[in-house]
């Protein structure tokens, strides 16, 4: 479901975002920003929540980051990284 150029949410806003576990309700909200005007928000479930809060290790991080890029790129807001150079 899409608010707007400001705030754009997830199609599937039943998953937790890093781990996958099915939401009955989404417990909490993170904000992906992209460029300076837009954001993406992911759901996020109890034990993500908590684990972030504490700071999250760079594995997950590299995992939650992949997805948001993903995600970014799907929505036209973020070009792919590997790009083809035009020579």
């Amino acid at each position: 479901m899409n608010h707007g150029p400001n705030h754009l949410y997830s199609e599937t806003m039943n998953v937790c975002t890093l781990c996958s576990t099915p939401l009955k309700v989404v417990p909490a909200l993170g904000i992906y920003l992209v460029g300076h005007r837009g954001a993406i928000h992911y759901p996020l479930c109890h034990k993500c929540v908590r684990a972030a809060q504490k700071g999250l290790p760079p594995d997950q991080l590299r995992q939650l980051d992949n997805k948001l890029e993903a995600r970014a790129t799907e929505l036209g807001l973020a070009q792919p990284n590997n790009r083809r150079s035009k020579t």
